[in-house]
């Protein structure tokens, strides 16, 4: 996905309803450790590789809400089988885009994260706000309950 692609995506229609689960997300400052032991939580029953992904694509997408965005609102994790879509709502329509980080930058390098670590990512603008979604695909041999 290149930089301005990710406005142009629509949220793909899975073919299955996905259950949603959400935690709001409030103060100045992210409480990434809620975030990952939250998400943790919910995806307890998947391999731990698919764990540890999905909590870097929560932390990623938070903290670019955080510091781009407008107060974010909320982290939405959906699930259906071989599905795990992310979610985080704010106030800013600036939709993310991938930049190029230099190897020596200490920052800037989330959502090249999130594009490498997704199937696939995009957002939606509201008429107030944005919601950012990532989409991850467990291992084939994984079970999910919804």
């Amino acid at each position: 996905m290149t930089a301005g692609d990710a406005a142009y995506l629509p949220s793909p229609r899975p073919a299955e309803p996905l259950e949603a689960l959400t935690l709001e997300l409030t103060g100045d400052v992210p409480d990434l450790v809620e975030a990952r032991r939250w998400t943790g939580d919910i995806l307890a029953d998947l391999a731990e590789d698919e764990i540890i992904d999905a909590k870097l694509v929560v932390s990623e997408l938070v903290t670019n809400a955080y510091e781009h965005g407008q107060h974010p609102l909320h982290l939405r994790l959906r699930r259906s089988p071989g599905l795990i879509r992310v979610e985080v709502t704010d106030l800013s329509p600036q939709i993310p885009v991938v930049d190029d980080s230099s190897v020596r930058a200490t920052r800037g390098r989330g959502m090249l994260l999130v594009d490498r670590v997704c199937r696939q990512w995009g957002a939606v603008r509201h008429a107030v706000g944005k919601t950012v979604w990532a989409l991850l695909s467990p291992h084939p041999n994984t079970v999910l309950s919804g």
